[in-house]
């Protein structure tokens, strides 16, 4: 409810236009441009004075807003800084808000105001995230200037820029002081960050220019990166600001490098988000260097079987063994894909191809890994099935050093002490517990192991 009420209070900004601009001066009081005032306003820009900047740029833009009254470009800009100044405002009051609020709390806390409810401010501050979001359709429409010379449209670019960088500022203040208030607040760089990335498209990334001055100092970026990162979930910006930062700092930043890292920063916390990071590191790396892709690929096959998500983790094995067929490394895709599919319960699945994976001479080294999912897959499909026994021995005749064959071990074991075959059952998990004593399987058989002293004792 509130993302639409946001809505609507922006196409309301976006529809008013001239408010930000002041009243229109006299069109014929001269020529807009003429006596120095774009080379003025471009002195002001190039000597970081915001404040003289945008005084001078509101005057020569008055000029052009009269000079191109039907100009469709130039309304649709005039209404972009309007909603952009309106999204500033409503994040610099709610920032500011909290802050009074906080300040309240803790005077409460001094004079024991018990009126007053501890700890509920943060829960009225939305995160920057939702500004975001619930802007994207209002700052996408494009800006087409015709009819102007290209002074006018670079001082019209300009223009923009200061008025979104004095925009940035007042939030980025506001934000710092909700911080000194209280120091677990973390957003203000988040905050700081949503008009730039609402003017950011695939073809033209952040301008960090519009960003407060302080904020663009070396390094301040990179936690810029992070934001669109973590918060926003947008990798595609985190790498083009992190790049920049790099620069910044007289280094140079590799795409496949900074998307394998920002991939581990997100981790199991956001995986999805690491995933398309690895895409895109996967997407950086040239055709011929297959050892690094494949690398990132047992990566993402990895992070999804970590995060559970076994689904996934099955479809990017089998593109890659698929893409990949005569590496030497299709073997460990085509066994990851089965392992996935027996994480996911697909036990139908797996037994209809299994078969000719364990035929396959690339699977040769996952053999024992592929014969027990296929053992596995039938105890729980068809657990009278023969084919069960004839995997068991081969198993255990073959792969006996494996710790593969423990989970065989223990479920042998379990069937014999079904059928009190008492000590069957001890020298099987007996076995399994001294060969394989790392295993979960030997922790299993360990309990039953001491369940059946406690019987004989007893006995």
């Amino acid at each position: 409810m509130k993302k639409n009420k946001l809505v609507w209070l922006l196409i309301f900004a976006f529809a008013v236009v001239g408010i930000v601009m002041g009243a229109p001066s006299d069109p014929n009081s001269k020529i807009c441009g003429q006596n120095g005032d774009f080379s003025n306003f471009q002195k002001a820009v190039e000597a970081h004075d915001d404040a003289n900047a945008v005084s001078m740029g509101d005057l020569i833009f008055n000029c052009l807003e009269q000079k191109f009254k039907d100009n469709a470009g130039l309304e649709t800009y005039k209404s972009k800084l309007n909603a952009a100044k309106f999204l500033a405002q409503q994040m610099q009051q709610q920032l500011e808000k909290v802050k009074n609020t906080l300040i309240l709390e803790v005077d409460g806390k001094l004079y024991d105001k018990t009126n007053v409810k501890i700890g509920e401010s943060l829960f009225s501050l939305a995160p920057a995230k939702h500004f975001y979001d619930s802007a994207g359709e209002i700052f996408s429409k494009p800006v087409t200037m015709s009819g102007l010379e290209d002074d006018e449209k670079v001082f019209l670019t300009q223009y923009y820029n200061v008025k979104l960088r004095i925009f940035t500022s007042a939030v980025a203040n506001a934000g710092q002081a909700l911080a000194v208030a209280d120091p677990a607040f973390r957003g203000t760089y988040d905050y700081t960050l949503v008009l730039p990335l609402l003017h950011a498209s695939d073809k033209a990334p952040v301008n960090v220019d519009v960003l407060p001055r302080w904020m663009q100092q070396p390094g301040q970026p990179d936690l810029f990166s992070d934001s669109c990162l973590l918060h926003f979930g947008l990798p595609l910006y985190a790498m083009t600001i992190a790049k920049k930062s790099a620069q910044m700092r007289g280094t140079s930043l590799q795409e496949a490098d900074f998307y394998s890292s920002a991939a581990e920063k997100c981790g199991k916390l956001y995986p999805h988000i690491a995933a398309e990071c690895l895409h895109r590191a996967i997407d950086s790396v040239p055709d011929n260097d297959v050892d690094r892709i494949l690398a990132l690929c047992s990566e993402l096959v990895q992070l999804w079987l970590d995060s559970n998500n076994y689904i996934f983790a099955a479809s990017e094995a089998q593109k890659t063994f698929e893409r990949y067929p005569n590496n030497a490394e299709s073997g460990k895709f085509i066994w990851l894909y089965y392992y996935a599919l027996s994480k996911n319960n697909s036990v139908d699945q797996i037994l209809a191809n299994i078969d000719s994976a364990l035929a396959d001479k690339r699977c040769e080294d996952y053999k024992a890994r592929l014969m027990y999912i296929k053992w596995w897959s039938l105890r729980n499909k068809r657990p009278e099935s023969a084919e069960i026994e004839i995997l068991e021995y081969e198993l255990l005749e073959k792969h006996a050093n494996d710790p593969v064959v423990a989970p065989v071990l223990l479920a042998k074991g379990t069937d014999l002490l079904a059928k009190q075959d008492y000590n069957g059952t001890h020298r099987l998990l007996t076995q399994l517990s001294e060969k394989f004593p790392s295993t979960e399987a030997a922790a299993q058989a360990n309990q039953i192991l001491l369940k059946l002293e406690t019987v004989r004792q007893i006995k």
